[in-house]
């Protein structure tokens, strides 16, 4: 037994090492903001941490433009050719040149957006600073070390970006006049961390900046519309609440459910991970019989992690919040991190990496419409008054979103028996 547990290692050592980076990346990437968290709480208070939130929710807009989609889509297209120079110079010079056009076209939309809106325009210095998370991925090309299976240089740019974000946080932070600060020290870090991994690519791996052709850039924008077009669907309905719940209700509340959504991000965690990281050998290998088996350990693995998260939820929420709380809504929003785990997994391991990116988009449109029909329905009911009923809202779409994509998931795989035999 020890020894064919020793062959799977050997025979998987990329995989296991990618995985080893990846889980020390995103802990500490989801385990951060937690650090920081009680500390700006009480130092700036729920209601201005609460437009601190809002102003990363929308530049989170723009960060969506500027990626386009190629994040998921290119690190396939890098994994493929991956011993191809010429042609890693090509998708890299094509995506920075889109992503730079995108990056300016954002940044004129999203000035004329907060100068518009009176109670953005009075942060503007924080809303400006905010949109600096835009520089990840105008800068960064995780795709790039994502599909070449050298996940060492995106965990030890990250982790050192998060590290010095807490020590500037801790030592600079000390009152609120000081809340500009919170999004100025993201934006820098991320920008020294996106010219390192420039470095890295063009000085260390010899890539070289080719001037893109134009049929080029169109095929590349063409091949990731469908994800695109599925991320900002996505986005409107996981960001526009924090929107919503800010104006209906208050800033507090933007505040509670961020906590939920940060604990939701810690309990995916595991499963995040691994569909990073058997992305490329899924998309290489059309591996259908990997996918089924992960896709059902990792919803058996989610149950049992909610199952022991709430018995310890009284404990976790006081590490963060002083003041008492009830646990309700956060208890019902678990429910959220089981249905998004798999639907996950299903997304990045299942249609995008069999090459099933318009059902991708659909099962967005299908859940999108949910959340509206829901939102609606509530909003009509004047009952959008409190936490809870977003929660039971987000929980809802989440849920329509995981039995769609299951149903999809078996088309696939049906396919794929058929297409091997």
């Amino acid at each position: 037994m020890t020894k064919k547990i020793k062959t799977i290692i050997k025979n998987n050592s990329i995989i296991f090492q990618n995985f080893s980076y990846i889980t020390l990346l995103e802990l500490f990437l989801i385990v951060s903001p937690l650090i920081t968290y009680p500390y700006l709480l009480r130092i700036l208070g729920t209601e201005l941490y609460g437009f601190i939130i809002t102003a990363r929710i929308i530049a989170s807009y723009a960060v969506i433009l500027v990626d386009f989609g190629f994040k998921s889509i290119t690190a396939k297209d890098i994994s493929i050719h991956r011993n191809n120079k010429n042609k890693l110079s090509e998708i890299i010079s094509s995506i920075l040149f889109i992503r730079t056009i995108l990056w300016i076209l954002s940044f004129i939309f999203y000035y004329i957006i907060i100068s518009l809106v009176p109670a953005y325009n009075e942060y503007k210095l924080l809303f400006i600073f905010s949109f600096g998370i835009t520089f990840n991925e105008l800068l960064f090309p995780q795709f790039y070390f994502q599909g070449i299976e050298k996940m060492k240089y995106i965990t030890f740019i990250r982790i050192g970006i998060s590290s010095c974000f807490i020590l500037l946080t801790f030592l600079f932070i000390k009152n609120k006049e000081d809340f500009y600060l919170v999004p100025l020290f993201r934006t820098i870090g991320l920008f020294i961390g996106g010219i390192i991994s420039l470095y890295i690519i063009f000085i260390k791996h010899n890539l070289k900046f080719k001037k893109p052709k134009i049929s080029i850039l169109k095929g590349y924008i063409l091949e990731a519309s469908p994800v695109f077009l599925t991320r900002i669907i996505t986005s409107f309905k996981d960001k526009f609440s924090y929107i919503l719940l800010g104006s209906l209700v208050g800033m507090h509340e933007v505040s509670i459910y961020d906590l939920g959504m940060k604990l939701n991000g810690l309990l995916v965690l595991p499963i995040s991970i691994l569909s990073q990281v058997l992305l490329p050998k899924i998309a290489r290998e059309r591996n259908y019989k990997l996918y089924k088996k992960i896709l059902g350990g990792s919803m058996l693995f989610m149950l049992i992690i909610i199952i022991v998260y709430n018995l310890f939820l009284p404990f976790i929420t006081s590490i963060f919040i002083s003041e008492k709380i009830h646990l309700l809504p956060l208890r019902i929003f678990s429910l959220a991190a089981l249905f998004f785990a798999a639907s996950s997994f299903m997304s990045t391991n299942g249609l995008i990496a069999f090459g099933y990116t318009k059902q991708l988009l659909y099962s967005i449109i299908i859940t999108t419409a949910a959340y509206i029909i829901a939102t609606g329905s509530f909003y009509f009911a004047n009952m959008l008054n409190n936490v809870l009923i977003f929660i039971i809202i987000t929980v809802f779409a989440f849920f329509v979103e995981f039995i769609y994509r299951l149903f999809i998931s078996k088309k696939i795989i049906k396919n794929e028996k058929i297409s091997l035999m």
